[in-house]
């Protein structure tokens, strides 16, 4: 039988909390480690999550608040907010772990907005360049209240090695949990990151009482330009095209479970981006990752119109109803440009 690898989830939200049973269940030695240790008591003690009611979490797997005793295990799964994986990386760092008996998973999503970098990029920035081949990247479409009801759902891990990624395939695959693996590690973060965005036009478009037309315009110009910024940012048109583009942009944009289609309805219907974050309860990570999307495609001279309209929103004052109007009014053009797939710079 083959050996199971011990894991520590860091970040005890309702996606490191599904990933850890999920990882119990499949029989890994698996503890849970958060910077809360009053949300790793409540865990402990009722064995619930407040946002998974439906969800047992097994007997046997600890809760714990120190860093260096869930950092013993083989495998880290970083499940935090993403404006948090500085912060637990620098942690990790003053350990002075070994990564040469140890693997990152970041499972993450979203880029950081002082240095507009990708979550893997931190990741290697504060631990070193030699982590690169022993780290991937867990995503594609999975809200956590799905896969933690068992419902089937299908993902993807990247890493720069392809042993690594066959190594977070393995550790995570089960048969309601299917894990393909990938090799452009920055195309599936942009994927995962970008669709955010897309995902709060989304509620926007349903909250100003819009139809099924518009939604699938939406989603569908939405994945153009996050192809558009990831390929001229390095990354390979078709992986927006899989799991980790078009899948996540489409269970995020359409779902009642998604925090980012909930809080784009809620600005639509008249509160502030503090009243609905306030009211959504969690992070909602399209909000940061606007802004740093917004300032990459101007780094990189990508033309991002739906971004560009939501961050008017979110951080100018635009009302909702003229952001619309301003997107369907802009000049008219045919839908794809052949010169641009060509590869022309003209």
């Amino acid at each position: 039988m083959p050996h199971a690898e011990s894991m520590a989830v860091l970040g005890a939200g309702t996606w490191g909390v599904t990933l850890a049973c999920l990882l119990k269940e499949k029989g890994a030695p698996t503890v849970a480690w958060d910077v809360f240790p009053e949300d790793l008591a409540a865990l402990a003690k009722t064995r619930k999550h407040p946002k998974l009611p439906h969800l047992d979490i097994p007997a046997d797997l600890p809760f714990v608040s120190d860093l260096a005793e869930a950092a013993r295990a083989e495998g880290l799964v970083l499940a935090v907010a993403s404006h948090g994986v500085r912060s637990v990386c620098e942690r990790l760092k003053a350990l002075q772990i070994d990564w040469s008996k140890r693997f990152l998973v970041i499972c993450s999503k979203g880029l950081e907005s002082d240095g507009l970098k990708t979550l893997t990029e931190v990741a290697e920035e504060v631990l070193g360049a030699e982590l690169g081949p022993r780290m991937g990247v867990l995503s594609g479409p999975s809200h956590a209240e799905e896969v933690s009801r068992g419902f089937p759902t299908t993902v993807v891990a990247a890493s720069k090695s392809r042993e690594m990624a066959e190594r977070i395939q393995t550790v995570f695959f089960t048969p309601r949990f299917r894990v393909y693996t990938h090799d452009d590690v920055l195309g599936v973060e942009l994927g995962g990151s970008l669709k955010n965005i897309i995902a709060i036009a989304a509620g926007i478009c349903d909250g100003l009482g819009f139809g099924d037309n518009s939604r699938a315009a939406l989603i569908t110009r939405g994945l153009v330009e996050m192809t558009r910024l990831g390929v001229a940012m390095g990354a390979r048109a078709e992986t927006f095209a899989g799991l980790t583009g078009m899948g996540d942009l489409i269970a995020t944009a359409g779902s009642r479970h998604s925090r980012n289609r909930n809080f784009g309805e809620k600005i639509a219907l008249g509160l502030t981006v503090e009243q609905a974050q306030r009211e959504i309860g969690m992070v909602v990570e399209g909000v940061r990752t606007c802004a740093s999307a917004s300032a990459l495609a101007q780094r990189h001279g990508v033309e991002m119109p739906i971004t560009r309209e939501v961050y008017s929103v979110l951080y100018e004052g635009k009302r909702p109803k003229e952001a619309a109007r301003d997107l369907m009014l802009r000049d008219p053009k045919p839908e794809t440009d052949r010169r641009r797939a060509q590869g022309s710079r003209d």
